[in-house]
């Protein structure tokens, strides 16, 4: 099993190039990019959150608590005092860190069905419906935000999984096949549950016509250049270097 510190730095990395592709693209706006990035970093670290008690999960808690109560208070009215933003915000996160994750910590077990694919599409599935429901976001960006929370929970199932081979020539170890599952055979109560609660989620969730259109279309990627055509960085020097130049 791959590492906190692991997972953080390859969601991290993937995540970047992803949401950079996309601005590269045209099809995202930078604060777009960064809502994708932040997504993507929490679906990394996601299958971990059923590990109770350990430092990476109550950071892992802390962050998405501060996400989310970051985006509670963005919704609200523009004429709400500071005050009244800040408590808005100070009781979300804490409502957030400690009753959620006591009860969460409760009712799931470590390497559980939480740690598995069709986790990954229920936490797709929830990212969307929430951004859309409570948070006004386009339908597009929902649809992505959620797709880059699937992605990065996948990329998790799947670094657990070929860390666990072990290396040439050694036996697997024995949590070989405990990562990149699709049911608990153990506990196959949990297991349906999930499918059904993810099955219904998916009935609940936007229309995904303009996520499919904007994103997978033949023509979403005419205006993307992998590769810039003559000198490299030579915006940067028009964009920085030269402001600097001529700066009194």
């Amino acid at each position: 099993m791959a590492e906190f510190k692991t997972h953080l730095t390859v969601s991290s990395l993937c995540s970047s190039a992803a949401a950079t592709f996309l601005l590269a693209a045209s099809l995202a706006t930078p604060e777009e990019v960064l809502l994708f990035f932040v997504m993507g970093v929490v679906g990394g670290l996601l299958p971990d959150i059923d590990s109770d008690s350990s430092l990476p999960v109550r950071l892992l808690f802390t962050f998405i608590a501060t996400v989310i109560s970051f985006l509670i208070m963005f919704h609200q009215r523009a004429d709400n005092a500071a005050v009244e933003l800040f408590t808005i915000w100070l009781v979300s996160f804490l409502v957030i860190k400690f009753v959620i994750f006591s009860m969460f910590t409760r009712i799931t077990v470590h390497r559980g069905i939480i740690h598995s694919v069709p986790a990954s599409f229920f936490s797709w599935f929830f990212t969307t419906i929430t951004l859309y429901r409570c948070f006004n976001f386009s339908i597009k960006t929902c649809w992505m935000a959620g797709f880059f929370v699937f992605g990065g929970f996948i990329l998790h199932l799947l670094l657990d999984e070929l860390i666990s081979l072990n290396l040439p020539g050694k036996a697997p170890k024995a949590s070989s096949g405990t990562a990149f599952k699709f049911g608990v055979a153990k506990d196959l109560k949990s297991t349906l549950t999930v499918y059904a609660v993810t099955a219904l989620l998916f009935a609940a969730t936007p229309d995904y016509t303009p996520f499919v259109r904007s994103y997978f279309s033949p023509t979403s990627l005419v205006s993307l250049r992998v590769f810039p055509e003559g000198a490299w960085f030579k915006n940067l020097y028009r964009t920085y270097v030269k402001q600097w130049q001529t700066r009194p």
